[in-house]
């Protein structure tokens, strides 16, 4: 059951990530909606204040560097 439910999260998660290549974006935080980055800053606060920016947008940093992991 544990591993159906993770199988699901990760479906989900990957219908928001976006398709495109984030490197222009490292460092920043980006407002994604169906898969689109729509707007970036390189902060949330001043991110989600954009009037690009709606609540159900899905709001994820970009790592400066590619080496790693990111948890949200």
């Amino acid at each position: 059951m544990a591993v159906q439910d993770q199988d699901n999260f990760r479906k989900a998660q990957a219908a928001h990530w976006p398709k495109e290549d984030l490197s222009r974006y490292m460092g920043r935080w980006i407002a994604v909606r169906d898969g689109k980055v729509i707007t970036s800053d390189l902060s949330l606060s001043a991110l989600q204040s954009q009037s690009e920016v709606k609540p159900s947008d899905v709001f994820m940093p970009v790592p400066r560097t590619r080496a790693g992991f990111f948890i949200a």
